[in-house]
């Protein structure tokens, strides 16, 4: 059977024509739309997880969006959303600077408790929990949590100002959210997997280049080529590309930002996305029906303690939702 229900036998019986095709492409077009009639009810998680960083403080990042009122001004914008404050994480990981990964084992604790956190909720169509607080390394126990409610494709949306696919190093500690891309996409003894194929990941507004083999490269389109194309249509090209049957995790690392417009980023960059750009993008990507998960990681608040730039972020989440 493929993933749009129409079988092989009766593939062949048509000679597997150009009539079958069109009509395996109609099929998955029908299903496109019956997700697209489905009205989302999201589902707001925090991540209360400071494992992956090297500064304390990060354990508690979620509470400047509720501060910000993330859930009145979603609902305002005419959305479906509910609060159910933190996954359950550990509060006694480990903190250590060890090779190869930073603080390991806590980052994949953190993972499962991800994956059991929001597992209740992807069993719903329709609903989208919706991660904050997070570092990028919990792409992984989302993606895994994904896997399990049995879609038949998934793909990951990764915008991040990295690549984000470091190989872990016995000679020298990194973040396990240095080494994200990486971990989801390759076989390792740091997680059970499978691993997604590196052709289902897809790294957006990146300006500091990938530092893995060619080979094992995740899709991607550089700042330069976002500018280029114009932020509307880099989304919808990067829409496009998915199978219409794909369920999409989309991952917002706030550092795709320069620093002079978003600071208050765990690792702020240089070169990186206008706030007007970021809009425009999500305000693309958001409306996706095929959307399953949302993950806004790497807001420090200890930079913001004014809590200016976390209520930029919420402007551009409700903008991206809101309801037409």
């Amino acid at each position: 059977m493929t993933a749009n229900g129409f079988s092989r036998r009766d593939f062949m019986k048509v000679g597997g024509s150009l009539a079958a095709a069109a009509s395996m492409a109609t099929r998955g077009e029908a299903q496109f739309e019956h997700t697209n009639q489905i009205e989302c009810t999201y589902h707001i998680l925090g991540v209360p997880l400071r494992s992956g960083s090297l500064y304390p403080g990060n354990e508690n990042d979620a509470q400047a969006y509720r501060d910000v009122q993330l859930l009145a001004r979603l609902q305002a914008a005419g959305c479906k959303a509910f609060d159910h404050g933190n996954v359950a994480v550990p509060s006694y990981l480990p903190h250590h600077s060890i090779p190869p990964i930073r603080s390991w084992p806590g980052p994949r604790i953190a993972w499962d408790c991800v994956s059991e956190g929001i597992a209740p909720y992807l069993q719903q169509p329709g609903h989208v929990p919706l991660l904050i607080g997070c570092d990028c390394s919990v792409v992984v126990g989302s993606a895994r949590a994904l896997m399990r409610t049995g879609a038949q494709e998934i793909h990951v949306l990764y915008i991040d100002g990295d690549f984000d696919d470091a190989p872990p190093d016995p000679a020298r500690c990194l973040s396990a959210a240095s080494c994200a891309v990486w971990l989801l996409t390759q076989n390792s003894p740091f997680w059970a997997g499978p691993p997604l194929p590196p052709s289902q990941v897809t790294v957006l507004g990146w300006s500091n280049p990938s530092r893995s083999e060619a080979a094992n490269r995740a899709r991607s389109m550089p700042l330069v080529d976002i500018r280029r194309l114009g932020t509307s249509e880099a989304a919808r090209q990067a829409l496009q590309a998915i199978p219409a049957s794909a369920s999409i995790l989309l991952h917002f690392d706030i550092d795709v930002f320069q620093k002079e417009e978003l600071p208050a980023a765990y690792f702020p960059h240089a070169e990186g996305l206008r706030l007007s750009e970021g809009t425009e993008l999500l305000s693309v990507l958001l409306k996706d029906p095929r959307i399953r998960i949302i993950e806004i990681s790497e807001y420090a608040a200890l930079r913001d303690l004014e809590q200016h730039y976390v209520s930029k972020l919420v402007d551009l989440l409700t903008a991206g939702l809101k309801r037409s």
